[in-house]
């Protein structure tokens, strides 16, 4: 997360008019939650604009896309349900999780030899991003990097299994601060888009694209920028729009792996219209997970998309409600201060939701 932005979020640039989206790929209604769903309670901290920026529509929950698992009503001759979603906590979810952070973290090396003490030069950005795209492929997704002059962006697909209604983006950064080896900061974000995928990809019956994207440079920009952050989301944000990406909404996770006094709480930083129910309306289902709190505060890489005029959301660890990690930009944020159930239950969540999403 950018600590510039946490003080300077307020000189944000307005967004560009909703009319960027393309409303045409936007789905039927679904049921908006209006009850506490999860073991603790859903709690809405502040409904008002965000502050750098007016969102980037005022559409409502039932304009947002989630068709809902299995609503085909598919099945094969023997009446199993052959569009059912896959576990939402798969088995091999949390060595997937510690590898990716032991990794990104220097905890375990690199490739024979070679190991990561922070992910801020170029040159270990670079060995992080080859990292990536290979990781993707390991699971069968091909992975891509956009390369936008200072930094790369990783971009993987997973697209629908059949005509695709639109496209949903899901995005970490995974470069770190100077002298930090970034393991809540943000491996444990990257960790869980990469699982993301993975699981997406064992989703039999899908509506939509899915793009899942490991961001460069949120941390620092480029000479001249005086660090201000979001670089590599910026870059992308503008790929989409050039491209005329059917973009639904935009997704990011920042820092998900602390959590000292255990409530399993998240936060949905700045979700614009229906986002925040998006996660909502499958809390319930996710077992141990605490309370949700829609907040005005988070600065990371969804600001940039709503500056673009996206629909977007950021999650992270309870940085608003005071638990949030002492080793933030430090050289202790280290893998042995990663608490890796809470980063998989978060992991859960985001599976769940995305699947009720595409799952067709």
């Amino acid at each position: 997360m950018s600590a510039w932005l946490l003080v300077a979020e307020g000189r944000m640039a307005g967004v560009l008019g909703a009319g960027l989206l393309l409303a045409a790929c936007r789905g039927p209604a679904v049921q908006s939650s209006t009850t506490a769903t999860t073991s603790g309670t859903s709690v809405v901290d502040d409904t008002t604009a965000p502050i750098d920026a007016t969102p980037a529509s005022s559409t409502a929950h039932d304009d947002l896309e989630t068709s809902g698992a299995n609503s085909s009503g598919s099945t094969d001759s023997t009446g199993t349900d052959v569009c059912a979603l896959p576990d939402a906590a798969p088995p091999w979810l949390d060595a997937h999780l510690r590898e990716v952070v032991g990794t990104l973290s220097g905890e375990l090396e690199l490739s024979p030899g070679v190991s990561l003490s922070d992910r801020a030069s170029e040159t270990r950005r670079t060995q992080a991003a080859v990292w990536l795209v290979a990781r993707f492929g390991e699971h069968g997704i091909a992975a891509e990097t956009h390369d936008y002059g200072s930094g790369t962006n990783v971009v993987a697909r997973v697209p629908a299994t059949g005509a695709s209604l639109g496209t949903y983006v899901m995005g970490a950064h995974y470069d770190s601060v100077s002298g930090s080896p970034g393991a809540d900061d943000n491996a444990s974000g990257t960790a869980v888009v990469i699982a993301l995928a993975r699981w997406l990809n064992e989703v039999p019956c899908r509506s939509h694209d899915v793009l899942l994207v490991a961001f460069d440079q949120e941390e620092y920009g480029p000479p001249g920028s005086g660090g201000f952050g979001l670089v590599g989301s910026k870059a992308f944000a503008t790929k989409l729009l050039a491209d005329e990406e059917p973009v639904i909404s935009v997704h990011t996770i920042d820092m998900i792996g602390w959590d000292a006094d255990g409530d399993r709480a998240i936060e949905l930083a700045r979700p614009d219209a229906g986002l925040f129910e998006f996660y909502d309306d499958v809390a319930a289902e996710v077992p141990g997970l605490g309370p949700l709190h829609s907040t005005v505060s988070g600065s990371s890489d969804h600001v940039a998309f709503r500056g673009a005029g996206f629909d977007s959301v950021g999650l992270l660890e309870a940085w608003d409600h005071g638990d949030t990690t002492p080793h933030y930009h430090g050289p202790s944020d280290r893998y042995d201060t990663v608490d890796f159930g809470y980063v998989a239950t978060a992991a859960t969540l985001v599976n769940l939701a995305f699947g009720r999403a595409v799952g067709s």
